[in-house]
C-alpha cells in the first residue's frame, strides 16, 4: 500500500525574494542588537564607577555567609573578573542572537517565533523605564533609560513586520498571490 505525496509548496525560500517587510524587520533587529552592545558597555561602564559600593556589597555578603579567609584583596581583584565575566557573557548572547536574526532571511519561521517571544518580553520590560520606575542614577542611568525605550520602540516595529501579509507568505512558504 502506498501513500500519496504530500503537497508541495511553492518551493524553498532560497527561491523566493525576501519581502521588504522582511528585510526591514531584519534591519530593526540589528539595530536592537546593536542598542544592546551599548547598553552592555554602559552597564560596565555603571559597574566600574561604583567599585567601591561594589566591594562594601561583596563584604557585606562575605560576612554574611561566614565565609572566612576571605581578604579585601581579593574581593578587590574579583571586580575585574565579575566586568569581564559579565561582558564576555553578553556578547555571547548578543552574537547568538545575531545567528537567529540571520535567519528571518532564509525564512526560517521557528526564528520568527523565538523573536517575536523575546520582543515581547523586552518590550514588557521597558514599561517602567516609561514611567520613570527603577532608572539608575546619573549618566549611565540616563543612557540605559534611553536605548531600553529605543529597542522596545524598534522591537515592536520588528514584530509588527514580521507578522504582515507579505511576511507570512515568506516564512510560511504560501504561494504569491
Amino acid at each position: 500500500m502506498s501513500f500519496p505525496a504530500p503537497p508541495v509548496g511553492p518551493g524553498p525560500a532560497a527561491n523566493r525574494p525576501v519581502p521588504g517587510d522582511v528585510t526591514t524587520a531584519h534591519q530593526l533587529w540589528c539595530g536592537v542588537l546593536a542598542l544592546a552592545v551599548v547598553s552592555l558597555a554602559a552597564s560596565l561602564a555603571d559597574l566600574l564607577s561604583r567599585r567601591e559600593e561594589l566591594l562594601d556589597l561583596m563584604t557585606t555578603m562575605a560576612a554574611e555567609q561566614a565565609i572566612e579567609g576571605v581578604t579585601t584583596e581579593q574581593l578587590e581583584s574579583a571586580v575585574p573578573l565579575l566586568v569581564a565575566l559579565t561582558a564576555g557573557i553578553g556578547l555571547v548572547i548578543v552574537g547568538v542572537l545575531y545567528l537567529v536574526v540571520r535567519q528571518l532571511l532564509k525564512a526560517k519561521n521557528w526564528a520568527r517565533m523565538l523573536l517575536t517571544l523575546l520582543g515581547v518580553f523586552m518590550s514588557l520590560s521597558t514599561l517602567p523605564t516609561v514611567f520613570g520606575v527603577g532608572v539608575g542614577e546619573g549618566g549611565a542611568g540616563w543612557i540605559l533609560g534611553v536605548v531600553g525605550i529605543l529597542q522596545a520602540v524598534a522591537t515592536v516595529g520588528a514584530i509588527v513586520l514580521m507578522h504582515r501579509r507579505d511576511a507570512n507568505r515568506f516564512f510560511l512558504r504560501l504561494p504569491e498571490e
